[in-house]
């Protein structure tokens, strides 16, 4: 995918080239992952773009903090239902149900980044939606690893929390 290549190149790192078990994960998040998405994870595996953005991925294997926070966030809304109103106006995603917010990163400023992930759609065609802390949806027609690189790479594309490309080169940090 040239989203992660780009990604890959400006931040001047090599594909880790990840054995990750997609089945078993997406059985636990409940549907197919966009291929951009899996992609990324085979590469970059876990870690941190800039002391700023994680993108929920694995270390390899079954392991998926995307599932993880997903599993996470179902709970919590079972056990507090009016934490579902941060899900507003979309809701959060659910197996079998229509569209919801399935949450792929944050930054370290409380911002949240997630797909309208569709069932009706191939998960490719899924738009990014980006929230700050207290604010509410926007929607990018575009996959994760462009939204990345754009948030990191691009002067010209807004930015979260005071956060953009900056005109310094960005780096990942990869997880112990």
């Amino acid at each position: 995918m040239i989203w992660v290549d780009r990604l890959m190149i400006a931040v001047d790192e090599r594909p880790l080239g990840l054995a990750v078990d997609w089945p078993e994960i997406e059985s636990r998040t409940g549907g197919a992952l966009p291929a951009d998405y899996r992609e990324f994870c085979e590469c970059f595996g876990m870690g941190e773009f800039c002391d700023y953005l994680t993108v929920y991925a694995t270390r390899g294997g079954a392991d998926s903090e995307l599932a993880d926070s997903q599993e996470a966030n179902r709970r919590l809304v079972e056990r507090h239902p009016v934490v579902m109103n941060g899900y507003r106006p979309y809701g959060l995603h659910r197996p079998g149900r229509s569209a919801g917010i399935l949450q792929w990163g944050a930054s370290s400023q409380g911002d949240e980044f997630a797909w309208l992930a569709d069932e009706s759609k191939e998960p490719d065609a899924w738009p990014v939606l980006a929230r700050e802390d207290a604010g509410g949806w926007r929607r990018y027609d575009m996959s994760m690893s462009e939204f990345v690189y754009h948030l990191l790479v691009d002067e010209s594309f807004e930015g979260f929390g005071g956060f953009g490309a900056t005109g310094q080169a960005p780096y990942f940090t990869i997880s112990p």
